[in-house]
């Protein structure tokens, strides 16, 4: 066996050198002695695409073309060198050539004992999809983040998944619900001069030399591995905020305390802030991009943020032009991008793609009135034209799914090709157990949360490889071949096993987005309180009058749905009554992959990787199961709290008495594989630590339910109200959107938006919705109206809403004679909307 390598960057070294090891693990000997061709069984050529050598004159002699690209590759597997088989490597640059070997690499370990070693290996021709393909870690516990940036170890297997995976970024988030640790970071690292009164009290200079090295050791090995850290600069100076009083421990700001920052004022904030960032980026000369936090939950009062980010800027513009600068959008206001732009910085935005919790994989339809005038939902006015910066987009992710396990590879992909509006470069998704430890003590020892006798892991990320393989490869490229996982599973647990676990926990990773779209209530938007995978949401008339999801376009909430039904009315939008039996389909689809990947073991031994994943997807099921309950029960007690129906309210009470039981199969599902002490935020919100934690207030609150009830009194003039169950058997109206005459509107004349529409039973209405990419929007509306014959409708988007500020998006309703109704495009198949961009 003989490998051509002759490129010497650390990245290609790298994937060289782990695809010698897997050769070697599979006792293939390999060599590089030029002299040993004529003995070799195949040849391996590696190189650049702007290189002379065997690998780029094998690869024109086979008339395919060579990367072209940064990261991109070519991998050509029936080649012929010397009259030897020959495999083609080929890479635009370092990255590109590592990523080629390492796809290699990772296809000789699927190969068996007595197989070709390069059975699985395939042609591909591969380029980024995203250009940043990032995972954010944020520094929200001092000993849970010093345990793993003194890790070597550590990063080493972090960024070595990294690598594989071909994700290329790192986000450190500094100072986000951290009690005041990082605030900012830079005197954990080192010390301004002429700031001596600006320090970590009680850091020694010991200690503070440790961070430095290790840090710096951090990002050498990222680097080494084509991966970019991008510090996230989140607090400038801490002033107590929103974690006094939230965390017990957390300073109040207003006095020194032991590992925090303190001598920081008003006064020297801004030269200190400075002369902080300049050495900064001379100690870690690595970092070539910086994420900063601009508004007042940043530490800075009013009044001081546009000054703050002016001189700052200055900085940056006299100083340091070479630093790529990335402004949070979230009360951002639109004169600091115009500051940051006349001082000839070439700054672009990052935002979240839905809330601070995972919903559906594309940009909510309509986001939730309470955050329509700001950027803290989405994306809110950003998007306008003339268009003078970029938006990277970011998936909080972490405020969702914490600790059970995600694998969805439909998901990514349509949230990858949604990380595109607006041109966007890049995604960054919060990496798995992202809030561990937040609120636990500073001095808390790091643990592990899946019991210590259920362990198979040496770092617990690494029981998440699903979704860095998905989320990484996905971003790479949303046409990556499924074998990338499907082999994976069927290398852990076996070629019968292997499909239907992964199958579980597919469907699976899809309850919780569609809690979060469908069934919350709003107050749970933010991370630091909002955790549906652990949380109930609080008593059934509670959540009766305060769900309605967060996508307020797609989903009907329950209070709507009980007026609906006792005025009779329409709707395109999903009901609750069929949003609850999604919710109860999912969860038996789920038991029967677990009951099929269970006898797939046939007479093997359960390992604890497979036990711990299929635990993971039985807590979903019960969790989706519950959520099918719930909402029931929120219609009902609606319909008694509207129209006085007693009914209604004993309905409520048993579909409530079902979504109990539907949590005690949720915690028996834990059972005793997850510790009985997860911290994922602060217990003085409400954070549970296990999900039977949550079962006293559950049973309290139902007490109290049936007291309400023995109490409650019909209204004189009330019926008794039943909720209707919709004929399942008789298909929706179906809607196919045809082309926009033109790939572009025009400002200032008629869009044409044509659809043909099939309805067995007959058309009640139909209306075409439309707005500018502009989340401040509502709709407007339109009547569709017949167009010919065939089922053809069509209405116009108006030549007086057409403007070159801003593109177009719609979508259409439909309901037909029997009061079913739809909203197409279908968000089960795709991105719910059409977005059409305008000429200018």
């Amino acid at each position: 066996m003989f490998v051509a390598n002759h490129t010497q960057d650390a990245a290609s070294r790298h994937g060289m050198r782990n695809l010698e090891e897997a050769l070697r693990s599979k006792r293939i000997e390999v060599s590089e002695n030029l002299d040993e061709i004529s003995t070799a069984d195949c040849v391996l050529l590696a190189g650049l695409s702007g290189s002379h050598g065997p690998a780029v004159d094998t690869l024109k002699r086979m008339k395919a073309k060579p990367p072209g690209e940064p990261e991109s590759l070519v991998i050509r597997a029936n080649a012929n060198y010397r009259s030897k088989p020959a495999i083609v490597l080929l890479g635009f640059d370092g990255p590109g050539l590592m990523y080629a070997a390492l796809d290699i690499a990772g296809r000789v370990a699927w190969a068996g004992k007595n197989q070709n070693p390069f059975l699985y290996v395939r042609d591909t021709s591969e380029k980024p999809f995203l250009r940043d393909r990032g995972v954010v870690i944020f520094t929200m516990n001092r000993a849970y983040f010093e345990s793993r940036l003194y890790d070597e170890q550590f990063w080493i297997r972090y960024f070595d998944m990294f690598a594989q995976d071909r994700i290329n970024e790192l986000v450190i988030t500094f100072g986000y619900e951290h009690g005041g640790y990082m605030a900012p970071p830079y005197p954990y690292f080192f010390n301004v001069d002429g700031f001596s009164d600006v320090k970590v009290i009680g850091l020694t200079p010991e200690q503070q030399k440790k961070n430095y090295l290790a840090f710096k050791n951090m990002l050498r090995l990222a680097s080494e591995r084509g991966i970019r850290v991008k510090p996230g600069i989140w607090d400038h100076i801490y002033r107590g905020g929103g974690q006094a009083g939230a965390i017990s421990w957390a300073s109040d700001g207003k006095q020194p305390m032991p590992g925090l920052v303190w001598g920081l004022n008003p006064n020297n904030l801004v030269p200190y802030t400075v002369a902080a960032l300049k050495k900064f980026y001379d100690e870690f000369p690595e970092i070539k991009e910086t994420q900063f936090r601009m508004h007042n939950e940043s530490g800075l009062l009013g009044p001081e943020i546009e000054p703050f980010w002016h001189d700052v800027f200055h900085f940056y513009s006299t100083t340091r032009r070479d630093i790529s600068l990335e402004l949070r959008a979230k009360g951002l206001d639109k004169s600091v991008i115009k500051d940051a732009q006349s001082q000839h910085l070439n700054v672009h935005l990052d935002t979240k793609v839905w809330m601070e919790q995972m919903g559906l994989p594309y940009h909510s339809t309509h986001i939730n009135r309470e955050d329509q005038d700001n950027a803290r939902h989405s994306y809110a006015d950003l998007l306008e034209y003339p268009q003078t910066y970029s938006v990277n987009w970011t998936l909080w992710n972490g405020g969702t799914q914490r600790v059970l396990e995600w694998g969805d590879p439909e998901y990514a992909r349509r949230m990858v090709e949604s990380a595109r509006l607006y041109d966007g470069p890049g995604l960054t998704v919060t990496e798995m157990e992202a809030t561990k430890m937040l609120g636990d003590s500073p001095d808390a020892p790091p643990r592990d949360f899946l019991n210590y006798k259920y362990k198979y892991f040496d770092y617990e990320f690494e029981r998440y490889w699903a979704f860095y393989r998905m989320w990484g490869r996905l971003s790479y490229n949303p046409q990556a071949p499924s074998d990338l996982w499907e082999q994976e599973y069927a290398q852990r647990f076996g070629d019968s096993a292997g499909p239907h676990v992964m199958n579980a926990l597919q469907l699976a990773s899809r309850v919780l987005p569609r809690v979060i779209a469908a069934s919350v209530p709003y107050k749970i938007f933010p991370t630091s309180t909002g955790w549906p995978e652990m949380m109930h949401l609080g008593s059934l008339p509670q959540f009766a009058a305060q769900e309605e999801g967060s996508d307020i376009a797609q989903f009907e909430n329950v209070r709507e749905e009980a007026a609906s039904i006792l005025g009779r009315t329409d709707t395109a939008m999903r009901r609750p009554q069929e949003t609850s039996r999604w919710f109860a389909q999912t969860s038996d689809a789920i038991l029967a992959e677990v009951a099929a990947a269970e006898k797939g073991l046939g007479g093997l031994t359960a390992g604890n990787e497979f036990r711990a994943t299929l635990t993971d997807a039985k807590i979903l099921a019960a969790l989706a199961r519950y959520h099918s309950w719930r909402l029931l029960g929120g219609v009902d007690y609606n319909l008694y709290k509207q129209a006085g129906s007693l009914a209604a309210f004993d309905d409520a009470i048993q579909n409530e008495r079902k979504a109990i039981q539907s949590w005690h199969e949720a915690v028996e599902a834990a059972n005793d594989f997850y510790t009985d002490n997860m911290v994922f935020g602060a217990s003085e919100r409400g954070f549970p630590h296990h999900w039977k934690d949550e079962l006293p207030n559950m049973e309290k609150e139902f007490k109290q339910l049936l007291v309400e009830r023995q109490a409650a009194t019909t209204k004189g003039t009330s019926h008794v109200v039943v909720t209707p169950m919709q004929n399942r058997s008789l298909p929706l109206p179906s809607v196919s959107i045809l082309p926009a005459p033109a790939e572009r509107a025009v400002p200032g004349q008629d869009v044409r938006i044509q659809a043909k529409v099939v309805a067995p039973a007959g058309i009640k209405w139909i209306r075409l919705r439309y707005r500018h990419v502009n989340q401040k929007e509502d709709y407007q509306s339109a009547d569709m109206l017949p167009s010919g014959n065939g089922g053809l409708y069509q209405a116009y988007i108006p030549g007086w809403f057409v403007t070159p500020q801003w593109n177009l998006m719609y979508y259409i309703e439909v309901v037909d004679k029997r009061a079913k109704g739809r909203i197409y495009p279908d968000l089960e198949r795709e991105t719910p909307y059409i977005m059409l961009d305008v000429k200018r």
